[in-house]
């Protein structure tokens, strides 16, 4: 019975893992996972850009009121000749990636008990597949540190400018510092109840009604907010007009909640107290995924220094844009 639970034991901790590197398209696999997990950009929220070696220009065409007067009009007044509204201007944007990387050491004495509870065959054999679990794991991890720098970046300036901020805070000086920075502002005391929340779209909604009707027309136009924010309007449309019904009105499940009927985009990684009117494609996501510039290894250091340990280096790129700078609404309480 001993020599078999000295068995068990030494296996646990001979777990042989291969060093292997990854580069270009061979590192897709495991840098898509981490650049492409975050919820605002799984869910189809952003519109995004791969392929990008440093820097890509975001062009915008507008127009305004290009028809003129016809040749054979009933008035007769305008002439033959070509005639050009001048009319049509074309703006453009810069979407700038910043470098990143995750150096990652994990313990296999920690990770072989976790991945016996993910299915280890019962004869012990190790799965082929123990060195992409390892790097999804990470990967997965590293899509939820994206996901707050998409929105706020963060205070050592590792993802450079987040959609809202530049400093990993949301605040008055983070926002006029951040991508979001030419949309209107509207603030307003979020009170931290369904009701209070209720108003808070209503202000929102009432601001791009006012400054920027346009967009409410443009394909997935709709109100982005965090968690908190989202929770708070659910418990508001349950409660809302419950006519003395008691309990009754928070019995129910909202299945894609809107407001007015436009969507709302649950962002985990947006502050609290903040909703964002825009359209999808306004809201741009680049990376270097795809590209020569994309690394991942994974080095067995265990085999060299006397430890247990395996490390995991990835290398690649994102960034985040607005495509026209003033479509947009940001509702903010920073009281």
């Amino acid at each position: 019975m001993s020599k078999k639970l000295n068995k068990k034991r030494n296996f646990a901790n001979d777990i042989v893992i291969t060093g292997d590197t990854y580069a270009g398209i061979h590192a897709m696999p495991y840098v898509t996972a981490a650049v492409k997990s975050p919820d605002t950009v799984s869910k189809g929220y952003v519109r995004v850009i791969d392929g990008i070696t440093k820097s890509a220009v975001i062009n915008n065409i507008a127009s305004t009121d290009p028809i003129v007067a016809g040749s054979g009009g009933s008035s007769g007044s305008a002439a033959c000749s070509f005639q050009a509204g001048d009319n049509i201007s074309t703006t453009e944007r810069v979407l700038t990636l910043t470098d990143l990387k995750v150096n990652e050491q994990i313990c296999r004495g920690t990770v072989f008990p976790t991945w016996m509870g993910q299915g280890m065959n019962r004869n012990g054999d190790l799965p082929q597949s123990f060195s992409d679990f390892i790097l999804s794991t990470v990967a997965g991890k590293a899509g939820q540190q994206i996901e707050n720098g998409i929105w706020l970046a963060d205070a050592g300036g590792i993802f450079g400018t987040g959609l809202l901020s530049n400093d990993g805070v949301f605040d008055a000086g983070g926002l006029a510092a951040s991508q979001m920075a030419g949309f209107s502002t509207v603030e307003t005391a979020a009170l931290e109840t369904g009701a209070g929340t209720l108003t808070f779209f209503e202000d929102v909604y009432a601001k791009v009604a006012d400054t920027v009707p346009g967009i409410m027309q443009k394909p997935g136009f709709g109100f982005y907010v965090g968690s908190k924010i989202y929770a708070l309007y659910l418990a508001g449309l349950a409660t809302a007009g419950g006519n003395g019904q008691g309990n009754m009105v928070t019995n129910q499940q909202f299945n894609g909640p809107t407001y007015l009927g436009y969507p709302v985009y649950l962002c985990p990684g947006m502050p609290a107290k903040c909703i964002v009117a825009t359209y999808k494609d306004n809201i741009v996501y680049g990376s270097n995924n795809a590209t020569d510039f994309t690394e991942v290894k994974l080095i067995p250091t265990y085999e060299y220094d006397g430890s247990d340990n395996v490390r995991i280096v990835m290398q690649f790129a994102l960034g985040v844009q607005v495509a026209v700078a003033g479509d947009g609404v940001v509702g903010v309480d920073f009281v």
